[in-house]
């Protein structure tokens, strides 16, 4: 019998698919019921699976948000790390408004999510992201930044929760108000 190229080639394969299912399933459920009150059990039911099946997977409810989370802190650090290559500040902060703008656009759901939820919104500050702004500040203004340079900087946090009240315009829309929106918040100088 031929393999299909919907059915899964290996338990490998369908480990991963089932990994990310679960991850959908999660980002659903924390969206309908806020992270507070979804379950791992609210999770395995919505997906006809055993509890001990999304156990397998992840261990604990804050491991599903840090995987949920994890392709937006890498997406900020390989935006970060390509404007730490460029020379001048005004390119740093022009690579980092459209990598920034793009990487929310990208992971929009997971923005909105975040932005809704205070707690998700709590342990997402805690994986990780105050360290990527402050390297943010690093790389545009030194290891001297003034206090308004590292304000602008980490204020930009907060625009990733402002997705949220732009449900009605489209990603080129949203980029465009994003990238206007980020260049007037980090001072060239």
């Amino acid at each position: 019998m031929a393999v299909t190229a919907t059915e899964p080639t290996s338990r490998a394969e369908r480990a991963r698919q089932t990994r990310e299912a679960i991850l959908a399933i999660a980002l659903k459920l924390f969206a309908e019921r806020g992270y507070d009150a979804t379950s791992l059990q609210d999770i395995a039911d919505e997906m006809g699976l055993t509890k001990a099946a999304v156990y397998y997977h992840y261990n604990a409810k804050l491991e599903l948000l840090h995987a949920i989370c994890e392709p937006v802190e890498k997406a900020m650090t390989a935006v970060i790390d390509r404007a730490a290559q460029l020379r001048t500040r005004r390119q740093k902060i022009d690579a980092m408004a459209n990598g920034f703008a793009n990487v929310m656009i990208e992971k929009r759901a997971v923005m909105r999510v975040l932005a809704n939820d205070p707690v998700m919104n709590g342990q997402m500050k805690l994986i990780k992201v105050d360290a990527l702004f402050d390297r943010a500040v690093r790389v545009l203004y030194g290891d001297d930044p003034t206090p308004d340079q590292m304000l602008a900087v980490h204020a930009v946090t907060g625009l990733g929760d402002a997705i949220a009240a732009l449900p009605d315009l489209s990603d080129d829309e949203v980029r465009t108000v994003l990238v206007r929106t980020l260049k007037r918040l980090v001072p060239e100088r």
